[in-house]
């Protein structure tokens, strides 16, 4: 099992850290807040408050958990940014102290699991660990982007009993480390986590498209509730109806694919339909409207393949 670091003891630094200490890795989390340190630390946490420490005896995993808000309508990478620089010292630290030998040497492993945009991990991060340690990504350190899939209000479960764990790394290296110290925390009994492993911007993507579909599918369902109401009717229990009725709620595969505008002869008659009798009830359905925007923009591109419906 490895020392761990986590930098960033917030929901997900703590969820993360009790999900690691549950499969038998050493933990111990740093944080900016010193109040909040001192409250893990009266429920049992090992904390750092001084990463120079780290120095001596450096973790083999380090784990970037801090926010990455919101600042004028972007998103505020300063946490980020100032989480990769306070690692410096402790990865310089890391690259030379002796582990095992040989072509499979371990090396320190640094996984980002803040949320960030695509192209993020490439763009900022590497080279922010890298001017700050004056060591070379993919040489004396790995980097790895492991997003998490967490509700807020289970988030220790969640991360205890993840539903999928999905790596973003750049070589082969990082990725074998990171899966063999998650490897407890995947096999389940007789079942396995599904694991999926790509590139960094394709895992951020994945991340943000995850919490893009959340919204919008909440969105949709109080759109169609506020029309049922207009209409007398029961939302609520019509999408309890539509939770198994339409193949888009209980098939995880149906119309993912890209370039693949809905078509024939259910889907557009029905969604003009439905906006028509929207409009003729004063009501307007502004997400609607833009399926049927969007639709209408890839049946128009020399791409396109329609999705038979």
């Amino acid at each position: 099992m490895s020392r761990v670091l986590i930098v960033g003891a917030g929901v997900v630094g703590e969820a993360a850290g009790a999900s690691l200490e549950a499969i038998g890795h050493t933990v111990a989390y740093h944080d900016v807040d010193l109040a909040h340190l001192d409250e893990l630390g009266r429920r049992g946490r090992t904390t750092c408050l001084d990463l120079s420490g780290c120095a001596s005896h450096p973790p083999e995993l380090i784990f970037i958990c801090v926010d990455t808000p919101n600042a004028n309508g972007a998103a505020d990478l300063s946490r980020l940014d100032a989480a990769c620089r306070s690692l410096g010292p402790v990865l310089a630290a890391a690259a030379e102290y002796p582990r095992s030998t040989g072509p499979g040497r371990e090396y320190p492993l640094v996984t980002v699991k803040s949320t960030i945009l695509p192209g993020t991990t490439e763009r900022c991060v590497v080279p922010w660990l890298e001017q700050a340690s004056g060591r070379k990504a993919g040489v004396d350190f790995g980097v790895c982007y492991w997003p998490e899939f967490l509700r807020h209000a289970t988030a220790e479960a969640d991360a205890r009993e993840p539903w999928i764990v999905v790596i973003g790394r750049a070589e082969a290296r990082s990725e074998r480390q990171l899966l063999a110290a998650l490897d407890p925390l995947v096999r389940r009994g007789a079942t396995r986590v599904p694991v999926q492993v790509t590139d960094y911007v394709t895992a951020e993507a994945a991340k943000y498209a995850s919490n893009l579909f959340n919204a919008t599918k909440i969105s949709f369902a109080n759109e169609m509730w506020r029309a049922c109401r207009k209409l007398g009717v029961d939302g609520n229990r019509v999408m309890a109806i539509v939770s198994g009725a339409a193949e888009g709620m209980w098939n995880p595969r149906y119309g993912i694919e890209g370039g693949r505008p809905y078509s024939g002869g259910c889907l557009p008659k029905d969604v003009q339909a439905f906006l028509a009798l929207a409009k003729t009830a004063g009501l307007a359905m502004p997400l609607l409207e833009a399926v049927r925007r969007v639709n209408d923009e890839v049946v128009g591109s020399d791409s396109s393949q329609p999705l038979k419906s």
